[in-house]
């Protein structure tokens, strides 16, 4: 049985000589405004000081009485970390953060029974994830966020059918792998990007992206199909393929035609 601390979190293992604990502090979590949603009741905490309280050189995996549930596994980046803010109010949310690299600004709220995952990111400018009442955000591996993006999902209100009655489904938000989230983008309740897509600055997106597809707009729509983007250009506009030919390089996976089984 793993042994837990007065906080509930799993105590570091003597056994494990590789493994430094931080020290223990209380009181973390503080009363906090979040920018856009001031009106709603949250408690942060930095997550450098949470897996320095409660965590160790390899991660966090963080409970509370609550329910609230805080993993944080893969490299540590301690700049990224450090730049990472974690929002709650209420219990049973669920938030997991995979390699967290090139984190400018990042804050991750969950209300309610939330659900955010996050893994192994290109690079995060400025992204604000706010997920409540049961809804959930999964960001997929290799994605690049620019400035001022907000990922929203909840569940808090009902939208039915007038026909069924049914109410209709949407409380996610996805982004699979190598996904481009330009400048203001706003990623809404309902919202899911294929791999290797982009979305253009400023759109605003709850519908549902294909791979690979370069997408614009509000409401956010599909303007080129058959793409794929590199965090650096070939000089001087020189084509990608004959730039793999001439250093003898295989053709990378994230090169694909799109394919509209989202």
């Amino acid at each position: 049985m793993t042994e837990r601390n007065e906080h509930g979190s799993a105590a570091p293992s003597e056994t494990r000589s590789n493994v430094i604990a931080y020290p223990r502090n209380r009181n973390l979590f503080r009363r906090r405004e979040l920018d856009g949603f001031e009106d709603v009741s949250l408690t942060a905490c930095n997550l450098l000081d949470l897996i320095k309280a409660h965590g160790n050189t390899s991660g966090l995996d963080y409970y509370d009485n609550s329910g609230n549930r805080i993993v944080v596994s893969g490299p540590i980046n301690e700049k990224s970390i450090k730049k990472t803010t974690i929002y709650l109010s209420g219990g049973n949310n669920t938030i997991i953060l995979n390699g967290l690299k090139g984190v400018a600004r990042l804050d991750v709220a969950c209300v309610g029974g939330g659900s955010v995952s996050v893994s192994n990111p290109y690079t995060v400018r400025g992204v604000t994830i706010f997920c409540t009442q049961g809804a959930s955000v999964d960001i997929a591996n290799g994605c690049m966020a620019s400035r001022d993006i907000l990922i929203y999902s909840s569940k808090s209100h009902g939208l039915y059918s007038s026909i069924t009655g049914a109410r209709r489904p949407k409380s996610t938000v996805e982004i699979q792998e190598r996904v481009w989230l330009g400048q203001g983008a706003k990623l809404l309740t309902g919202a899911r990007v294929g791999g290797g897509s982009v979305i253009g600055a400023f759109s605003v997106l709850a519908g549902k992206v294909p791979n690979n597809c370069a997408a614009a707009g509000n409401p956010c729509r599909v303007l080129t199909e058959n793409i794929f983007w590199t965090g650096n250009a070939v000089p001087n506009d020189g084509n990608y393929f004959e730039m793999l030919e001439k250093e003898g390089l295989p053709m990378p996976d994230f090169v694909r035609r799109t394919n509209d089984q989202l």
